[in-house]
Order: structure tokens, then C-alpha cells, then sequence
């Protein structure tokens, strides 16, 4: 069978301190066949100026400057938009691929047509030094959609895993990329990873080839986490269920976990506001 073309995007922004270690671990990959393509994000660092250096070394580089701030999702999706690979896989600028990832997740998806995702296991280091290797048992060779489908909305295990894997370009242009939603790009890896669970199966291979390290200052790390927040999410994810190729019945049999999840997430979302509004009302109360 012929190898399936493969493309790492790279999603960059203000992450000139710790990006050419990202880039170290593409150029070592076993499998050389392959394309990386880097978009930096509008960014006041010098992250531009490393990673054209680093193409200037290594030709299979290609990397562009973006103008205005496209945010992570617009980021993600414009490098969708750049490459017509059957395979493509995000490296992202605080991950390191070990050398055998694209030739053996490639692999996967050159000898299963029926899987759509394949990704490794993850070592997660922590700011402080600490570190766990994480892993997604939980997808791997689940074939019904519905169940893959479930198993996201309900974020049993390390959900997030996959978005760190390989998968074909055709189906995530089928879905139209990632999108934010009406808490902007908060967990917007979610809604994406559910659509394409109901596109595909995911397959996992049992072995740690991505590391990724958490940085002082990273965006994620600051979010609040509110069930606002998550309220939006999970809404993405049934706007996702609506656009998707199940059948009536099957959407049916996730809505009906979805919505009492929603209803709960917007009363919770309603008290938390109220509270929020009371405290504040007490703050200015004590500064008169």
C-alpha cells in the first residue's frame, strides 16, 4: 500500500524561548519524507526569527508571518488551509515529537482506512518539574459512533490526548476545521474532537512519542473554568451533532445525554453569575 503524505502544522505564538526544541524534534524524525509548515501568530517576541532560521537550515520547512492576531483557532485553521497532505498532525509549540512519531502513526493510517485518528500516549511535564505519562485507552478500536461520540461529551479519561495525534485532512476539511464559540477558543478542542470521533475510528498506539511541557504564562493555564464556560462548550459540541452525518435516531441517542448536561451547566452558569454579581455589589458597598 503507499504511504499517505504527511504534514506537521505548527500553530506559534510568543514562544521564542522554548520553540526551537519543537522544531529540534521534527527535523530528527526517523520518517523524512514529510512536510512542516509553521504559522506564527502576530507576536512581540523574536518566534518568527527562530523558525525562519530553522527553515533556512532544514528545506523541508515553510513558515509564515501572520499580520493580524488570529488567535489559536484561526491560527489552526488557516494551517489546514496550506497543505493538501492526506495526513497532517498539529505540533504544537510547547510539544516534542519523538523521532519515530509521524513514521509510526502514519502507519496506522496507511494500513487502517477505517480510522481517522491515530495518536500515542503523552508525557505531561508539569512548571514545577513534575510529570505523568498520560494515556487514552478508552477510543482505541471503539467502533460505534455513537459510543465515541458519548465517550468525548462525557470527558471519560484524557479526552484531550488525541488532539496531540495524526489524522486525515479530508475529513477535518469535511467539518470545517476547529471553531470558537460563545466563550471564544475555551476547550474548543472538544467540539472538534467529537466531530471527527463520529466520522472515524481513533486508534491508539501504545507507546510515549509526544511530550508535552506546560510553560509559565500558557493561555490554557489561565483560563477560568467556569461552567459559563462550559456551558458554551458543550453547546458547540451539539451544534457539531447537528451538522454531522448521523442518522436521526443515533443524534437522538447523544442528545439525550447532552441536554439535562446543558440544563444543569446553565442553572450552575445562573448561580454563579448571581454570585459573582453579589460580590461585587458588596465590594462596592465597602468602598463607599
Amino acid at each position: 500500500m503507499k504511504n499517505g503524505s504527511v504534514t506537521a502544522l505548527v500553530p506559534a505564538y510568543e514562544s521564542a524561548e522554548f520553540i526551537q526544541k519543537t522544531l529540534d524534534s521534527l527535523s530528527e524524525q526517523t520518517r523524512e519524507d514529510f512536510r512542516v509548515v509553521i504559522s506564527v501568530d502576530l507576536s512581540e517576541d523574536d518566534t518568527y526569527a527562530v523558525c525562519q532560521a530553522h527553515r533556512n537550515r532544514d528545506a523541508r520547512f515553510s513558515v509564515f508571518r501572520q499580520k493580524h492576531r488570529m488567535g489559536y483557532v484561526g491560527n489552526c485553521n488557516f494551517l489546514l488551509s496550506q497543505t493538501n497532505s492526506d495526513y497532517v498532525l498539529f505540533a504544537f509549540h510547547d510539544d516534542r515529537l519523538a523521532p519515530d512519531y509521524i513514521e509510526k502513526l502514519s502507519r496506522v493510517l496507511d494500513d487502517r482506512q477505517n480510522v481517522i485518528m491515530a495518536y500515542s500516549d503523552l508525557l505531561l511535564t508539569y512548571v514545577n518539574g513534575t510529570s505523568e505519562v498520560c494515556t487514552y485507552p478508552e477510543m482505541d478500536r471503539l467502533q460505534d459512533r455513537v459510543q465515541r461520540g458519548l465517550l468525548l461529551v462525557r470527558q471519560k479519561g484524557l479526552w484531550w490526548v488525541p488532539n496531540r495525534g495524526m489524522f486525515r485532512l479530508r475529513r477535518a476539511r469535511d467539518i470545517r476545521g476547529l471553531k470558537a464559540h460563545a466563550a471564544g477558543e475555551f476547550s474548543a478542542d472538544l467540539p472538534w474532537l467529537f466531530h471527527m470521533s463520529l466520522l472515524g475510528e481513533f486508534a491508539r498506539v501504545p507507546e510515549t512519542l509526544c511530550f508535552k511541557y506546560y510553560m509559565p504564562g500558557s493561555i490554557t493555564r489561565t483560563w477560568k473554568r467556569t461552567r459559563k464556560q462550559y456551558y458554551a462548550v458543550y453547546a458547540a459540541c451539539l451544534r457539531e451533532l447537528g451538522d454531522s452525518c448521523l442518522s436521526l435516531s443515533e443524534k437522538a441517542h447523544i442528545v439525550l445525554f447532552m441536554v439535562p448536561r446543558l440544563a444543569k451547566l446553565r442553572i450552575g452558569s445562573f448561580l454563579e453569575s448571581a454570585r459573582a454579581s453579589g460580590i461585587e455589589r458588596d465590594r462596592s458597598i465597602d468602598n463607599k
